[in-house]
């Protein structure tokens, strides 16, 4: 959640995913990266929801 919350305040600053953006991320959060990893493995899409 601290990843979300982070990368989307940061567009206010940067809109696009360029380098200063990961520069603000590295800055505000700098294990942004491994957050990242954890949370692209749960099962968020609809597609990979168990009825």
């Amino acid at each position: 959640m601290k990843y979300i919350v982070v990368h989307e305040l940061i567009h206010l600053l940067e809109r696009h995913h360029n380098a200063v953006f990961l520069s603000y991320m590295d800055k505000f959060l700098p294990n942004w990266k491994q957050l990242k990893r954890e949370l692209n493995v749960l099962p968020v899409s609809h597609s990979d929801w168990k009825y």
